[in-house]
């Protein structure tokens, strides 16, 4: 058993947990800013931000600065809506980390694929489907959807519906 002790910097609390006995760790993943790569939830360009679950289900981040700048090696707990935002950034790092993404479906799966206001785009009607049509058949399809005043996804969707 490797226990690794600490204080909490937000709480003051001490406390230790086994990180080797825990449940989960992901790594943030990392991000170009166009000159170097830094981590994706720490921002740190030489070290990187481990989230922790540990076996009694709390969140524990790991940030290690300790390779740059001679900065400090900190761990806190985070409470669970804290934890998924960190997921949420780790998955979207530039470099695909898939670790958290599967992190992120395994232990929040109510997370929505998206958040935040809708500034517009296509509605959502359904999962894309692709096919294709014979040159005089698209003609008729785009001749039929101008008659009836709408776009010709609209006219498409139209006439499957009518002929089930």
């Amino acid at each position: 058993m490797s226990r690794i002790s600490f204080t909490d910097p937000d709480t003051g609390q001490f406390s230790w947990f086994d990180p080797a006995a825990a449940r989960d760790a992901i790594s943030e993943g990392r991000n170009w800013t166009g000159e170097n790569w830094i981590g994706a939830v720490s921002g740190l360009q030489t070290s990187r931000a481990v989230l922790y679950l540990t076996r009694g289900g709390r969140w524990i981040e790991n940030q290690d600065a300790s390779c740059e700048f001679n900065g400090s090696d900190v761990y806190r707990y985070l409470d669970d809506d804290q934890a998924r935002q960190w997921l949420i950034k780790a998955a979207d790092a530039r470099r695909d980390n898939e670790e958290a993404e599967d992190a992120l479906k395994r232990h929040f799966p109510d997370t929505p694929d998206e958040e935040g206001l809708n500034l517009g785009g296509r509605p959502v009607v359904g999962p894309k489907v692709e096919t294709r049509l014979a040159p005089e058949t698209l003609a008729k399809v785009d001749e039929r959807a101008e008659k009836e005043g709408v776009k010709r996804a609209e006219m498409l969707r139209r006439l499957i519906i009518a002929s089930l």
